[in-house]
């Protein structure tokens, strides 16, 4: 009994033995997992992060991209923004022997270019050649052993004699001694600059220019730029890249001639200034009836006049023989707004589709049947 006793308490000390091996295995499972759950979430956690990181970073790359787009676009906008310019023209009075024609490019205040020419009457068996249609109808307004003719065609007759006169410097050093004297300055620059000199120093100021006539030429430049009776505009995308261009011809009819000043950035047209002279009974004239010029017409009772300075005596007479609706000067300003930001291979064109003697429907508001010769005359400038 005793010894049965003895082994019952043997087999249960075992039993406690292995119980409690049991519970320490469990425990170091319980530890195990512990530890690979903490390090699973700080894995997560660490990789969650690093993934918010990432977003962060490509966020941020993503944000320069769109900053550095929107500095382009704003550079872009800034490099194509477009300046204004206008042409004035004018016919300043004067009591000489020629009739100056007056073109100026201005942009703001400041003077951009300018262009001069100047039209004088010379013996007919001379070596200038005359104006356009000399030969024709427009020709009898000229007494008989005189033509009329534009110095700039004629330059290289004109130097010629100017230096057989003691002159130096050519017709075209003295014009552009005034034009490139003006170019980007203010009209009170200028203003000032003539006040505060005498013409012998204005004539030492403005490098390459001899002339006596420097001093009048630079006023007439000024006076215009000041005149807005006729003037025309476009956009350009830099004033300094401007250059002007002109022609004469007969774009209409035998009676008359014609000039046209383009302005002009690469091949596009920013702005075009045209006119017409014709003789005329009882014409306006800013050129005095006892000048010199005036000595030569055929009648007393005529003038050379510029058909814009006539509008409404010449728009009369339009309107009582062909039945006209619009004014010269009103198709004018069609043909000049039409020209305006278009190509010269554009304008040729509408040239080449016109139909000889219509007008032609592109070109809203000009109802002139010679349209076509008013383009082809600015086609001519541009090309010059």
């Amino acid at each position: 009994m005793r010894k049965r006793a003895n082994l019952l308490a043997i087999m249960l000390a075992t039993t406690m033995v292995f119980a409690g091996c049991g519970n320490d295995n469990n425990k170091d499972d319980d530890t195990n997992k512990t530890a690979v759950e903490e390090n699973n979430e700080k894995e997560t956690t660490t990789d969650s992060k690093e993934s918010t990181d990432n977003k962060d970073k490509e966020k941020d790359v993503k944000d320069d991209k769109e900053d550095k787009k929107d500095a382009e676009k704003t550079t872009d906008d800034s490099s194509t923004e477009e300046e204004d310019i206008v042409l004035h023209r004018a016919y300043p009075a004067t009591e000489g022997r020629s009739l100056p024609t007056i073109v100026v490019a201005t942009s703001g205040d400041k003077i951009v270019d300018a262009f001069i020419d100047e039209y004088e009457f010379f013996d007919k068996d001379s070596k200038y050649k005359g104006v356009p249609n000399s030969d024709k109808e427009f020709g009898d307004g000229v007494k008989e052993d005189k033509i009329l003719a534009s110095k700039l065609d004629n330059e290289e007759v004109y130097t010629d004699e100017m230096k057989e006169a003691g002159g130096e410097a050519t017709l075209m050093d003295n014009y552009n001694a005034v034009t490139d004297y003006v170019k980007g300055k203010s009209i009170d620059e200028l203003e000032d600059f003539i006040k505060d000199n005498e013409d012998d120093e204005i004539i030492d100021a403005l490098t390459g220019a001899t002339f006596k006539s420097t001093p009048e030429l630079l006023r007439y430049v000024i006076d215009t730029a000041k005149d807005d009776t006729i003037t025309v505009s476009g956009k350009v995308q830099n004033t300094d890249d401007i250059t002007l261009k002109y022609a004469i011809g007969a774009p209409h009819g035998e009676k008359s001639f014609g000039n046209a000043v383009v302005a002009l950035e690469g091949d596009k047209i920013i702005a075009a200034s045209i006119d017409e002279y014709q003789y005329l009974e009882a014409g306006k004239t800013k050129l005095d009836i006892e000048s010199d010029f005036a000595k030569n017409y055929a009648k007393d009772n005529i003038v050379l006049g510029s058909k814009i300075e006539n509008d409404e005596a010449y728009s009369t007479k339009m309107k009582d023989k062909r039945e006209s609706t619009k004014s010269i000067k009103e198709n004018f300003e069609a043909i000049e707004n039409f020209v305006a930001g278009k190509t010269i291979d554009e304008i040729k064109d509408v040239i080449s589709d016109a139909k000889p003697g219509e007008a032609i429907d592109t070109v809203s508001g000009a109802t002139l049947v010679d349209t076509a010769g008013y383009l082809q005359l600015i086609v001519d400038a541009a090309e010059k």
